[in-house]
């Protein structure tokens, strides 16, 4: 079978660039594993949408925690009480150490599935070493709200920030946020004059997608699945796409192997419900697996020159913070139960790149880790000790890339399996460390923070990866142009993550999304599409 354009997956990179070269006319074929969640756990939201019974919702996942028992991250989203995202595949073996982590997904709409929604422009700081001008990595910017809903109200932000589009939030912050904003509001010349900027926590929700075209209800069900259907994935994107007649799209297909031609190039695929190969040929190729499966799908094909592949990835921490004063009904609230403030830090005597803060008030969430002391019994603390578990906060920071491990993918004894290590960068430690210090100096009026309840995070558990084909102006070794086409490949191009120079501490996915777009736009200026 010949196609004109291929797009491999269907995550956020992949459906973005579909849709842009829908707009311009053109046609694609996406081809994509395709896991989709299960018609009984489907049934457990739609159970939700005629009675809106809350308790009930929550019971009917619990049911479902065998399944999701066996999975290293106790942390993780589980939609709507389903593992499906994060299913591995029969065609691909992992080998890691235990002081590793790692995430990949072969779900229709990838990790966008379960991901929390976080949206910020890169800090111009933080690639100004990328041969790519921040001017034109922006340039078509503000048009992804065609696609993708932004909360991302006027504020503080924007003295941080060059760009800002979106629209204001719709929904209000909890109390407890609310009061912790105001006092950042009060104390802003401070602040910013020390290198902290901050804000409401931009996001990809809205209506665009949702059941009824209902905006975010403040249900606090995040965490275990919208039932509204208001937090942005990018299956929702490929459901509005696919009434279009120049659209193809294959699932239930495990791309195996590429294999480049002079005109055209080849895709060995395996039917997963078959077991049957299958392929294709195509003139271009676009690669949209995300970084791990773009990298073993590489490293299978034979396309990379060290027989392994680098992923930079940007290091999450946490620390627990708890409030010097208790805010009334601050346990338990409807609340939007994601992020509500982001606090960026600019500060060269902590790091010369740019230091992302995600703060949250409490949610049953936190409390996961106790239930291994106390069981479910833990969730009753709350209701007993509001005066305690009501000061409960949470802070999550990430690192740029340059002050953060690295994962190593490496081919192992047969073709499909292969080994993941990491790559220590001595300084991680240490800017944390001196983060937390920060924090604490420049809100100790606010917060209680110990260190000992500092979690550093395994390497590879931001999820946040990169830069293991980075664009570049000049052919290196295992590289790709600034329209992210494969230098020693002919009209094959990565379109994910895996092309950034490096891995800023902001959120990665809406800023990959734009980059999709404008890579598809200047291939077609180009008369390549």
């Amino acid at each position: 079978m010949k196609y004109q354009n291929i797009i491999i997956g269907s995550g956020p990179t992949g459906i973005a660039a579909a849709e842009e070269m829908l707009n311009l006319g053109k046609e694609v074929t996406i081809l994509d594993y395709g896991n989709m969640l299960e018609d009984k756990n489907n049934e457990i939201k739609q159970q939700f949408l005629n009675n809106y019974d809350k308790n009930k919702f929550r019971k009917e996942i619990e049911k479902n925690k065998k399944i999701t028992k066996k999975y290293k991250n106790e942390n993780l989203k589980f939609p709507f009480g389903s593992d499906y995202v994060f299913r591995e595949n029969k065609f691909e073996k992992f080998k890691t150490q235990n002081n590793i982590d790692y995430l990949y997904s072969n779900a229709k709409g990838g990790l966008s599935n379960i991901w929390g929604t976080m949206y910020s422009p890169f800090y111009p700081k933080d690639i100004e070493s990328w041969d790519i001008k921040y001017d034109e990595f922006y340039k078509n910017g503000k048009d992804i709200v065609k696609s993708i809903p932004i909360l991302s109200s006027k504020d503080n932000l924007d003295n941080f920030f060059p760009i800002n589009f979106g629209d204001k939030h719709n929904y209000p912050l909890s109390p407890n946020a609310k009061e912790f904003y105001e006092k950042l509001e009060n104390e802003k010349k401070e602040k910013n004059e020390n290198g902290i900027f901050f804000g409401r926590a931009k996001m990809a929700i809205g209506k665009k997608y949702s059941h009824d075209s209902t905006e975010c209800k403040s249900c606090g069900l995040c965490h275990q699945g919208c039932p509204y259907d208001c937090m942005f994935s990018s299956s929702h994107l490929l459901k509005k796409i696919q009434s279009n007649s120049k659209l193809n799209y294959i699932k239930n297909l495990f791309i195996e192997k590429i294999i480049p031609g002079k005109d055209l190039i080849e895709l060995q695929a395996i039917d997963v419900i078959t077991n049957k190969k299958k392929f294709f040929q195509t003139k271009n190729l676009f690669i949209c697996c995300g970084p791990i499966s773009t990298a073993t799908l590489m490293l299978r094909s034979n396309m990379v020159k060290n027989n392994n592949v680098v992923l930079q990835e940007s290091q999450r921490f946490f620390i627990p913070i708890f409030k010097r004063k208790n805010t009334k009904n601050s346990v338990d609230q409807n609340k939007n139960t994601l992020a509500e403030i982001f606090l960026e830090i600019s500060n060269d005597q902590i790091s010369k790149k740019s230091i992302h803060l995600q703060y949250y008030t409490f949610l049953d969430e936190m409390l996961k880790p106790l239930t291994k002391l106390f069981g479910k019994f833990v969730y009753i603390f709350p209701k007993l000790f509001p005066f305690i578990f009501g000061r409960l906060n949470l802070i999550i920071g990430y690192l740029h890339s340059d002050y953060s491990n690295q994962l190593v993918i490496e081919k192992g004894d047969n073709y499909n399996e292969f080994k993941i290590h990491e790559l220590k960068n001595k300084n991680t430690d240490i800017v944390i460390e001196k983060t937390i210090a920060f924090i604490k100096q420049n809100f100790k009026k606010h917060f209680f923070i110990f260190n000992f309840l500092l979690n550093k995070n395994i390497t590879g558990a931001s999820y946040h990866y990169g830069g293991s084909f980075p664009m570049s102006s000049e052919k290196k070794n295992d590289s790709t142009s600034l329209i992210g086409e494969l230098h020693d490949y002919k009209n094959i191009f990565i379109l994910d993550s895996s092309i950034l120079p490096k891995v800023p501490a902001s959120p990665t996915t809406i800023n990959v999304c734009i980059n999709s777009k404008r890579i598809i736009n200047e291939i077609n200026k180009l008369g390549r599409l």
